[in-house]
């Protein structure tokens, strides 16, 4: 029986008092915490002293102040006149005015909490939006700046502006450069050449590294431009050839081959097949090499792009010319190489080997621009940004002008090495072959799906798939201008030489 008395009652067995009234159930030990004398005893009411007149005879209407604050949040009503405090009873008491519906007071303390959790609310509301605003500052060049690199960021950033721009500018030091004129290698770029390189053409441009020597690994290079632009001295690949010499120690070969509309696909394979053999025994300058050296020196074949197609078209060729089949070496076909001698390897960044130009790739990874919340952000691939049918049309457009009139050759497995079989790839003669290529491209599907069918054939393939980047990125590896390198490129630089020096060796 522990509340009847708590509340200033003697506490009866039925629970009440006519002070406790509803709150006085069951009597019991508190009973003297609000003792006092009564009215008529002139003694004023203090809590602590025993009962409080005022509570006499009102029901619910308990004139205590705590009593009146607990009732309101039980939901009772009353407590709202004024109650003598102290000795005058002329002196007011002054009650805080309130609502009087259920659950609506709140007393000093909760205020305050109330104050506190709003404040911390609004601090939390505010630091998020600093947070984002912050994120929008250091995104504005590339939205998936929490993602990707700050190079990365920047070269995007870059393109997306300028598709043209950001090719690597700088030649390693210790590299040297030496033009070759060869007998008969020599076309006009007119008019109609597509090429800001005018004029009389077809020099060769050779990379030393400064450890070359006659028995240096070899590498000739096809370099890329959709058949109808670039040379060995323009458009970065002098620089990209001297990075390959620094990292492998090979001697890098770019033949200037006649471009479209002069070249097609037939003058062009004619063309580097007459480099390859030129190369295989040449002299090379200053190092005056004899052809015996020239046998030792392991010989390779590289390109990029359209370069890359081409170089792979080379390797199946010199395949196919050599004899090798499913069936085993036909003794009755020519190598095709002076003194027997085979590729030891090919290196291709980004490939173009689809001439009909339909690989899953053109689809799934063309250009795209999200916009959201956070801005608009940019995805797929950041060089070709047409429509996926407009970019089918212009590569197409590209493909029959390098295989000429001869539309055949679009899906033939040699001039379309992503047609190749188990003729062109099984029974052995391939050498072994790294590909390198951005997950981004629209002609991703062109090296994924040659490597799987060579290697499914038995070829020794290495295949590095890089996230996110874009067509021919080895090129950009001083970074687009940024501060700090594109390490993607320069991985794949590192991993050509490594590749180059593991099968020299």
């Amino acid at each position: 029986s522990s509340w009847g008395s708590s509340w200033g009652g003697k506490g009866g067995k039925d629970g009440k008092d006519d002070r406790g009234k509803g709150y006085s159930k069951g009597g019991g030990a508190l009973g003297s915490a609000f003792g006092g004398r009564d009215r008529d005893g002139k003694e004023p009411w203090v809590p602590g002293r025993g009962r409080n007149p005022d509570l006499e005879n009102e029901g619910s209407g308990r004139g205590n102040r705590w009593f009146s604050d607990h009732d309101d949040r039980m939901g009772g009503g009353g407590g709202d006149r004024d109650r003598d405090r102290g000795g005058d009873r002329d002196e007011p008491f002054v009650q805080k005015r309130r609502d009087a519906s259920p659950g609506s007071w709140r007393n000093d303390k909760f205020e305050e909490l109330i104050v506190e959790r709003q404040k911390a609310k609004e601090d939390e509301e505010r630091k998020k939006q600093e947070e984002k605003e912050e994120k929008s500052k250091n995104s504005a060049l590339y939205p998936y700046k929490v993602l990707i690199s700050d190079t990365v960021s920047f070269c995007y950033n870059k393109i997306i502006n300028d598709s043209s721009c950001c090719l690597d500018q700088q030649m390693d030091a210790g590299v040297r450069r030496d033009i070759v004129r060869r007998n008969r290698t020599e076309w006009f770029c007119g008019k109609s050449c597509y090429s800001s390189t005018k004029g009389r053409r077809g020099d060769d441009a050779f990379y030393f590294p400064e450890s070359a020597d006659c028995d240096s690994p070899r590498l000739l290079w096809v370099h890329g431009g959709s058949w109808e632009y670039g040379s060995p001295t323009t458009d970065g690949y002098a620089q990209l050839a001297s990075k390959i010499a620094t990292r492998s120690g090979a001697i890098v070969m770019l033949p200037d081959y006649p471009l479209a509309p002069q070249g097609n696909y037939s003058v062009i394979m004619d063309h580097i097949l007459h480099a390859l053999r030129y190369f295989a025994t040449a002299k090379l300058g200053g190092l005056a090499c004899d052809p015996v050296a020239g046998k030792r020196a392991p010989l390779f074949i590289g390109g990029d792009s359209a370069g890359g197609g081409t170089a792979l078209s080379m390797v199946l060729k010199l395949k196919l010319d050599g004899g090798w089949n499913p069936n085993g070496i036909d003794t009755s076909v020519p190598n095709a190489l002076p003194n027997g001698k085979m590729l030891a390897g090919a290196i291709v960044f980004s490939p173009w080997t689809n001439l009909r130009c339909d690989s899953p790739d053109y689809y799934f990874n063309s250009f795209a621009r999200i916009v959201g919340a956070g801005g608009g952000v940019y995805t797929g691939d950041l060089m070709f940004r047409g429509h996926p049918y407009q970019n089918l049309d212009q590569f197409t457009a590209n493909a029959e002008s390098y295989v000429g009139t001869n539309s055949s050759l679009l899906t033939d497995p040699v001039a379309s090495p992503f047609f190749a079989g188990e003729r062109e790839l099984g029974g052995g003669g391939l050498p072994p072959m790294h590909f390198s290529v951005g997950s981004s491209e629209s002609i991703q599907s062109d090296s994924l799906i040659f490597a799987k069918k060579a290697a499914l054939y038995g070829a020794d393939i290495q295949l590095d798939v890089h996230v996110g980047m874009w067509h021919d990125f080895p090129m950009y590896s001083e970074g687009c201008g940024h501060v700090a390198e594109l390490w993607q490129a320069i991985r794949v630089l590192n991993r050509t030489g490594s590749f180059i020096k593991k099968v020299a060796a």
